[in-house]
């Protein structure tokens, strides 16, 4: 159906020496609508004349001096404004040549940063230029990925001007120093009531200031009526998404203005449209482009047309006769989407972290008392449409539990009320901090967005024959509510609840990190141990426990396998469980190579299905596309389909040598649930919908249709299109006979419009009547159209119309069919995940460098022992390995000494990483390992700050010691290296032998006890249930030699000053310090027992034990 948009201009740069020309000729269209007429992009004004020789004295000397410069210069080229319809192929063949009456300097922006932009000169002139190559020069086209095909430079630098804050929420709008300055060069630019630093939200408060909300636009009323129609749609909803960008749709394309614009141009690389902040794209590009913003932070407003132009003229014609009703000459808008980072479907590739989830969590805080908190958590995975709920009750000011749970689960967005959680709580700091980073949306604090009634009556829409388990066990929890009713108002006002809702999986997030399930790992421990990601990356790898044993080749495993690491087994029926399912897989490695390979291709299985799942869900959106969606989704229900088909016979031919398999449930996983086993027969359910659709062969592609009989209606809306047709066939027919003889070189062709009548031009001579209208030409040809032809074309689509109406009813009634079954899929899809985590696991252990060993687990007692361990992730290099004996023959807790740089560091991270790996159920780098379960591993190491909290070094280092000692038991591991040295050495000494004593006493854990303290060493000497140990070294020609061996026995000296000459310092410094730490050591010798008298009295002076 022809549609028309805003026209568009191209400047292209002529050959060396040419005179610059621009193409104002403007094509226009009996449709063509009247806003976009009034916000036409004006080009640059004409102004003083002056004669061409000036003009390329001018130019001569500004290339001269560009030449001079070590950049390589480009002219720039803008985008060129076309009709809206694809179709319109020709321009009109005189063209306007243009002499120069202004310069303009315009600087563009682009990624190549190596080129900068040149001025462009122009000049208007009424002179005929008949030349058609240069017609054809000016011609605008957008390739495949909705970028202009001539895109301007950027200049080599990008310097902002950081004096300019950030006033629109999370607009990042900031006006450059060396490259064009918009409100300076351009005509049109952002409204002051919208500019920066003068903006202010509903009630009139100034953006950035405490309590503003930067969510919505006051715009005065006098202004708003200056504006055009189409203007005052767009800041219509601007005002009310002012911290959001907006794709305005014109036509077949999506237009951004103003600071929008800005983003568009700085982060998508679009063209500036002329002299005005505008920038936009073709409608094809719009997955690209919004998903580009989403992974920059940004939130991006969705505007489509709900009529088209002939729509409009029928609404305005009707109005008008019976005199009420909308009369505006202005295609209707409305929102038909909201996106955020942490609720838009990505599909697959769009998102750079793909695999991973996308997790939106919603946050509430009830204070019961000075030192108890309540925290109520919904955390929404939007791929899977699964809400889990949490609730934390706080009594440390730590908020250790909370921390795991951010770092388990990384959201990307948090939804929270400013008056809740204002921008110092502790908590929004932790959230929007460098680990989590994730984007903060503000929910106001209204009653309703926080209901927690409302949230059950919600539910109970959904839910009529009871309440899923989840929400059962928190019913009667006012702060999970809470926040579960913050959750549906967030999604109700970006338009998604209902789809969500329809189709939503509920659980408990305690269920996946239960301490009686799992091992639990800390937000310390998963940080300290570098379980997720490590701080630097290495020839571009990812070096994290995750990243070395990550062998997955499915999206869903990806994921299974990452909630593995994050939370290792902890009951020795499911350890060894798991260890006999990777055994078993590990029996057959070709078998499981060519399994690996042959599901590599799928795609990912839980986000298409979610697709599907919302596709049955029917929504209220009357936005008007021009592509057919009902086609796509169906062909992407047959993809996803075929899938399905080809996972079960995956899954089933691995499972040919199951009878080999010692583990019962791993037989399970490969036996159909006919015969006893886990896996589903999806076969029988998907050759039901084969009975359904049928696909045709129409242009080289396959279009779905419904199996006739089916849906009666769809079959008449096929009739009459087929009907139409043949009055048009019939027509051609006539008109050969009555006009041309019937000769056969007449056809229809559709290039400008549709049906239009080809006729040779020694024909067209001779009997073209009056009444054919002229649209276009080809050698040899010229193409008619007539009044019946369109009576015939707007009847035709009408017709279709109406049959991509039916399509989209057929279409959800196979997509509600879909869902009715969601349980087989669900459970095929499960058992295709868990086998991918199981290769993975069994990948790893054979392909690993050095011997690889499957620990064995023992309940009768406490003991951790490795035999020739190496740390996973430095196999590649020469690691030296070492072994650890906790409870077997040395003591539980071992005080561990050893010069700087000796590999005590090292040495503590590998026996949790092993200590790990094993509890996964996967084989370790070792010759033997022995333990008992460990419930919790703490982890104290290295040495931070955290400034914005306002926690020093060492009060971060005494808050990471506090976890182990409320939190530990007997089953727990415990590592900790140079406690007390943020502080004087009496009093780190003091509580460093504090904490060691009540470790020994009190919890009787697994401990390692990195140490310099010389007194602590003598102290560990005295006590029965320490054994120090060391990593070994000697000296040679003066200079130390690391062993990185782990031995038995003290350390005798740190060998600190060692590390500072391998460093550089000067000699005379080092001289100066070796003189002055055999002095210290002289005297610390001579007077031990006097050292150890005053140590005791500052340990009894701080109470600790």
């Amino acid at each position: 159906m022809k549609q028309t948009t805003l026209q568009r201009f191209l400047t292209s740069s002529q050959k060396k020496n040419d005179t610059t020309n621009l193409n104002v000729n403007k094509t226009s269209n009996s449709n063509t609508i009247v806003e976009e007429k009034k916000i036409d992009v004006q080009y640059i004004k004409p102004c003083t004349s002056i004669t061409k020789e000036e003009v390329q004295a001018i130019k001569d000397k500004l290339i001269e001096k560009a030449q001079e410069k070590p950049h390589q210069f480009s002219r720039l080229k803008r985008n060129n404004f076309v009709d809206s319809d694809d179709e319109q192929q020709q321009k009109y063949e005189d063209q306007n040549q243009f002499k120069i009456d202004k310069f303009s300097f315009v600087c563009s922006q682009e990624k190549n940063k190596e080129k900068k932009s040149l001025a462009v000169f122009i000049k208007q002139d009424n002179t005929k230029n008949n030349t058609k190559s240069q017609n054809k020069q000016k011609k605008s086209e957008y390739d495949k990925q909705g970028k202009s095909l001539k895109q301007p430079t950027k200049q080599e630098e990008e310097e902002f001007d950081n004096s300019q804050e950030n006033m629109q929420g999370n607009l990042d709008f900031k006006l450059p120093t060396d490259k064009i300055n918009v409100y300076e060069e351009f005509d049109d630019v952002t409204p002051k009531w919208a500019s920066i630093g003068s903006s202010r939200d509903k009630s009139g408060k100034l953006h950035g200031t405490q309590d503003a909300d930067p969510t919505t636009l006051l715009i005065p009323q006098n202004e708003f009526n200056k504006l055009t129609k189409c203007m005052q749609q767009f800041w219509k909803y601007k005002s009310e998404n002012f911290d959001k960008i907006i794709f305005f749709k014109l036509g077949k394309f999506y237009e951004l203005f103003y600071e929008d614009a800005y983003i568009g141009n700085k982060y998508l690389d679009l063209n500036w449209m002329g002299r005005k902040m505008h920038t936009g794209f073709p409608e094809k590009a719009v997955h690209k482009y919004k998903a580009l913003l989403l992974e920059y932070g940004y939130k991006v407003v969705i505007v489509d047309q709900t009529e088209t132009p002939e729509q409009m003229n029928q609404r305005v014609a009707q109005n008008k006769k019976i005199g009420t009703g909308n009369t505006d000459k202005i295609v209707q808008r409305q929102i038909s989407e909201i996106l955020t980072k942490g609720t838009y479907l990505y599909e697959e590739g769009e998102s750079q972290m793909n695999l991973d989830e996308k997790v939106l969590l919603v946050i509430r805080k009830k204070i019961l008392s000075n030192t108890i908190e309540e925290y109520g958590i919904a955390i929404f995975e939007r791929q899977t449409n699964t809400i889990s709920l949490a609730f934390i009750e706080n009594r440390d000011k730590n908020y250790e539990s909370l921390k795991t749970l951010l770092l388990h689960m990384r959201p990307v967005e948090t939804v929270i009320d400013q008056h809740n959680l204002p921008q110092i709580d502790p908590i929004t700091k932790m959230i929007s901090g460098s680990v989590i980073k994730s984007v903060i949306s503000h929910l106001t604090a209204s009653k309703d967005n926080w209901d927690e009634k409302k949230a059950l009556f919600r539910l109970e829409q959904y839910y009529q024959n009871g309440f899923p388990t989840a929400i059962k066990f928190y019913q009667n929890n006012q702060v999970v509510l809470q926040a579960l009713n913050g959750l549906f108002t967030y999604l109700n006002q970006i338009l998604i609840l209902d789809r969500v809702l329809g189709c939503a999986k509920f659980k408990l997030y305690d269920e996946e990190f239960s301490l009686q399930q799992c091992m639990i790992l800390d937000s310390q421990a998963i940080y300290h141990l570098e379980i997720l990601q490590t701080t630097t990356f290495v020839d571009k790898k990812d070096y994290s426990l995750f990243g070395v044993i990550n062998k997955t080749v499915t999206p869903g495993g990806h994921r299974l396998l990452r909630r593995w690491v994050c939370a290792p087994l902890y009951q020795v029926d499911q350890i060894r469980e798991r260890q006999t399912m990777v055994s078993d897989i590990s029996q057959f490695r070709k078998e499981r190579d060519l399994f690996r390979q042959s599901i590599k291709s799928f795609p990912d299985f839980e986000r298409r299905c979610s697709r599907i799942y919302e596709y049955s869900i029917k929504t209220e959106s009357k936005a008007v596309f021009y592509e057919n969606l009902s086609e796509q989704r169906l062909k992407e229900f047959k993809n996803l389909t075929k899938a399905l088909r080809l996972a079960q016979q995956e899954i089933t031919l691995f499972g040919q040598y199951k009878i080999n398999f010692r583990s019962e449930k791993l037989r399970k996983m490969m036996t159909f649930e006919t015969d006893g086993g886990l896996l589903p027969n999806v076969q029988e359910q998907l050759d039901e919908f084969e009975q359904y659709i049928i696909w045709e062969k129409e242009k080289d592609k396959e279009v779905p249709k419904p199996v006739t009989g089916v849906l009666e209606s769809y079959d008449q809306s096929v009739a009459e299109v087929e009907l139409v047709q043949q009055k048009l066939y019939d027509y051609l027919q006539q008109i050969k006979r009555k006009l041309f003889k019937n000769n056969s070189n007449l056809q229809y062709v559709h290039t400008k419009f549709r049906y239009e009548i080809e006729i040779p031009d020694e024909l067209v001579q001779k009997s073209k009547p009056e009444d054919f209208e002229f649209t276009s030409s080809r050698q040899g040809y010229k193409r008619y159209i007539t009044q019946e032809i369109k009576d015939l074309v707007t009847e035709l689509e009408q017709a279709e119309e109406t049959k991509k109406q039916q399509l989209t009813a057929f279409g959800n009634f196979i997509f509600k069919h879909f869902q009715s079954n969601q349980y087989v899929w669900d459970s095929l899809i499960k058992i295709l995940n868990e086998l991918d985590a199981l290769c993975s696991l069994s990948v790893f252990g054979d392909t690993s460098e050095g011997k690889m060993t499957m620990p064995k687990f023992t309940t009768e007692k406490i003991k951790l022992v490795i035999k020739e361990g190496k740390h996973p992730c430095l196999t590649n290099i020469n690691f030296v390995s070492n072994s650890i004996d906790m409870g077997e023959k040395l003591c539980k807790f071992q005080l561990l000494t050893g010069p700087n740089m000796g590999g005590k560091s090292t040495t503590l991270r590998m026996v949790c990483v092993l200590a790990i790996l094993a509890q996964l159920g996967c084989s370790v780098p070792c010759d033997e390992m022995e333990l008992s379960p460990i419930d919790r591993i703490f982890t104290r190491i290295g040495a931070k700050d955290y400034l914005m909290e306002g926690k020093s070094t060492f009060y971060v280092e005494l808050e990471e010691t506090l976890i182990p000692l409320k939190y530990g038991t007997k089953n727990s591991l415990f590592i900790t290296d140079e406690l007390g040295r943020g502080t004087s050495t009496y009093d780190g000494v003091a509580i460093a032998s504090a904490v060691m004593n009540y470790l020994i006493k009190t919890i009787q854990c697994r401990v390692l006890f990195a140490t310099h303290f010389r007194i602590l060493i003598e102290e560990a000497k005295l006590i029965n249930e320490v054994t120090n140990v060391h990593m070994a070294c000697y000296i040679q020609d003066g200079k130390v030699i690391f062993l990185y061996r782990l031995k038995e026995g003290a350390c005798e000296a740190s060998f600190g000053i060692n590390v500072a000459k391998v460093v550089g310092i000067d000699n005379s410094i080092i001289k100066k310090a070796e003189e002055k730490a055999n002095f210290f050591e002289n005297k610390v010798q001579k007077n031990t027992e006097q050292t150890l008298q005053k140590f005791n009295q500052i340990i009894n002076e701080y109470g600790i034990i």
